[in-house]
């Protein structure tokens, strides 16, 4: 009997807590991640040198419930969580670097800082073009902009973004400079790396659902909280 003390009981408000405020927000961060990341979008900021919306897994949590997270990670009943969360963290660590040494690569090369100017130049001489466009945005903000799209994958920006139309009018042409053999290793590094934090999101999600599936089960408790609708005395 003293083996089974600490096993919670059924309809556990603690196993309850666990599946509400740790595995769902932890699911729903890793879906949104999975989608950014097949679609090749990391949210990665020039500005922070790190992803906005691809976080390490405790932000997924809300910081109130950070107590539900130790707890659930403590506990004999999730055991390999650590080491899973742990791993996909390191990944994120390794993607975020890997951006990073991408951006420097194309900011130290004076190719890749010619072509950006170049089409600067060319941009600024049409009629169509704003002239704050012009005034305010220097050379090197602007490669950084470039670098930020070309590591996001963005195909199109929205039409209130000053760089809308540059951007549009430029894309394949900075690509193209980033497909350059001067980029291969930061490239190829940084390819591997989206790739290795996909797969690790994939399998780190799958195994959060079938794990608060078996909680559920086996404590009877529901997925997701529920108000009943029903009035009573109605």
């Amino acid at each position: 009997m003293a083996a089974n003390a600490t096993i919670p009981p059924l309809h556990s408000r603690r196993v309850e807590a666990w599946v509400h405020s740790v595995l769902n927000p932890i699911m729903d961060g890793l879906d949104r991640e999975r989608l950014l990341l097949e679609r090749g979008n990391l949210s990665w900021r020039a500005y922070s040198r790190s992803c906005e919306y691809i976080r390490p897994v405790e932000q997924y949590v809300d910081p109130s419930q950070l107590p539900n997270l130790e707890d659930f990670l403590e506990d004999p009943e999730n055991l390999g969580f650590v080491e899973r969360f742990h791993q996909h963290d390191h990944s994120l660590e390794e993607l975020e670097s890997s951006a990073n040494r991408f951006l420097d690569g194309l900011m130290k090369s004076t190719m890749f800082s010619q072509e950006v100017e170049n089409a600067f130049q060319e941009y600024v001489a049409k009629p169509h073009t704003v002239q704050s466009f012009s005034t305010t945005m220097t050379n090197e903000n602007l490669a950084k902009f470039v670098g930020e799209y070309l590591i996001n994958n963005v195909e199109n920006l929205e039409q209130h973004y000053v760089l809308h139309k540059f951007w549009s009018e430029n894309r394949e042409r900075f690509r193209h400079s980033a497909e350059s053999a001067e980029f291969h290793e930061q490239r190829e590094s940084f390819h591997h790396a989206v790739k290795e934090l996909l797969e690790i999101s994939r399998n780190l999600l799958s195994h959060l659902k079938e794990h608060r599936r078996l909680l559920c089960t086996r404590f009877d408790i529901p997925a997701a909280p529920f108000q009943n609708e029903q009035v009573i005395g109605a």
